[in-house]
């Protein structure tokens, strides 16, 4: 009889550049005393100085040159520029949503039957990022709710059951996320999640009929019950009511037990999420939006926003 039941664990910079340029004055109104001062100078090789002999505050081409340097304006971000200085480390607390996955092609791999599950979770996070490089703190709940036909690989249609589950996993995970900017607002990024969870809730066995020639079953409502199914469906327990979790046999409202009951569900995950792959949103500094998705052993897909602090 089948003995496994597991839940399957996963900125716009701107700058305005402003030249200032001192004009030369009042260079027509001097021309006439510029001409008699080159007629009267001595013939010694010497060139007097235009600006220097008449006192005129014409500049030099240097002098005009030094004047636009130290009069141009240093560009100025604005304190929502989404920029990110290389240097510096920031933070972000936000809040993260995700759809977890598990086709039933994928549990084909290990047990036969099976139904694809697809629950929500969600959670709080802490992160911190410098030189395109995320360490996110995330403490979130997961559920994995599901109810559908379970048997172990190979065994007959009669031994089919009935999984009815609770199950949900409360987990703490760390990612590492690298990240390549198309600009100060977009980013790809890409890395890894590891993580424990705790498995909460219960699952609940009840062997199952089919009257289809084993495309859909239901739960039996107790030994022979129905009586009509014909064949080995909704069988007799070895003794009372039903069959113990861990027992060969029949099984009716059964507990899956976990590990600290003796049973075979455990009682914590290792959660390792790989690849993990999203795009950042930074509209403005104070605030990220992240898409992003993953596998687990199933599929997960989720957002997040966060705050600057």
């Amino acid at each position: 009889m089948l003995r496994r039941y597991l839940p399957l664990i996963c900125a716009l910079a701107f700058a305005t550049p402003v030249l200032a340029a001192n004009t030369l004055a009042h260079a027509q109104d001097h021309a006439g005393a510029a001409a008699m001062v080159d007629e009267q100078a001595p013939n010694d090789g010497s060139e007097a100085d235009p600006a220097a002999a008449t006192g005129d505050p014409a500049l030099s081409d240097e002098q005009a040159l030094a004047s636009e340097g130290t009069n141009r304006p240093e560009a100025v971000r604005d304190s929502t520029d989404p920029y990110e200085d290389p240097h510096e480390g920031y933070y972000f607390v936000g809040l993260m949503y995700r759809q977890a996955v598990v086709p039933k092609f994928m549990q084909g791999l290990f047990v036969d039957g099976g139904t694809t599950v697809s629950n929500p979770g969600f959670g709080a996070q802490f992160e911190y990022r410098k030189d395109a490089f995320s360490i996110i703190g995330s403490l979130w709940w997961q559920d994995f709710a599901f109810n559908g036909p379970f048997r172990e690989a190979g065994d007959a249609a009669t031994n089919t059951e009935i999984i009815d589950s609770s199950w949900s996993l409360f987990a703490a995970s760390a990612s590492f996320l690298w990240s390549t900017a198309f600009n100060d607002m977009f980013a790809i990024e890409y890395g890894v999640d590891v993580g424990l969870g705790v498995v909460l809730g219960n699952g609940v066995r009840d062997e199952a009929y089919s009257t289809d020639g084993g495309q859909t079953f239901h739960a039996c409502s107790g030994a022979l019950d129905p009586h009509d199914v014909g064949g080995a469906y909704c069988g007799l327990p070895t003794s009372g009511s039903t069959d113990l979790d861990g027992q060969n046999g029949e099984h009716y409202h059964v507990v899956a037990r976990k590990w600290s009951d003796g049973g075979s569900v455990p009682n914590v995950i290792p959660w390792l999420g790989l690849p993990h792959i999203g795009l950042r949103i930074k509209p403005i500094h104070q605030l990220q939006i992240r898409i992003d998705g993953g596998f687990f052993g199933g599929f997960w897909f989720g957002a997040g926003i966060s705050y600057g602090i």
